[in-house]
């Protein structure tokens, strides 16, 4: 199984249901073909950077998944004919990918620093701090 990303940007005039049945029918498509859809962000509206069928905004969508190649050919056929998506894109991720491998790296927190310097910290050079360790 392959590991692919799509971005997809669909018409700023649909409404929440549209948004939703664009969203069932991509996903159903991932599942019809024994897919498996490991991230679904909306990023919501945002200004285009050139008009795009007369719109110059839209709704973002990225999705992560994982099948085979002929998912990637049935999901862009499935765009082509929705008049509510104005562009997508897709991008192999990785070639070879076990399912499982991916699922719990989308589900993990981000690690946190430890210690973070305050900017009175940072401002004082090395040698001005040796310094003044001397004098006391």
């Amino acid at each position: 199984m392959r590991h692919y990303e799509t971005l997809f940007i669909v018409n700023p005039d649909s409404s929440e249901e549209e948004l939703k049945a664009v969203a069932t029918k991509i996903k159903g498509v991932v599942s019809g073909m024994n897919g498996i859809v490991t991230s679904y962000d909306e990023q919501g509206k945002k200004k285009l950077a050139y008009s795009v069928k007369k719109q110059n905004k839209g709704y973002y969508v990225l999705m992560d998944y994982v099948g085979s190649a002929d998912i990637v050919s049935e999901i862009e056929r499935n765009m082509r004919l929705d008049d509510r998506v104005l562009k997508y894109l897709t991008v192999k991720l990785a070639d070879q990918v076990d399912p499982e491998s991916i699922e719990p790296e989308k589900s993990e927190p981000p690690e946190e620093t430890e210690s973070v310097e305050t900017p009175e910290e940072e401002a004082q050079p090395p040698e001005a701090e040796e310094s003044a360790e001397e004098e006391s």
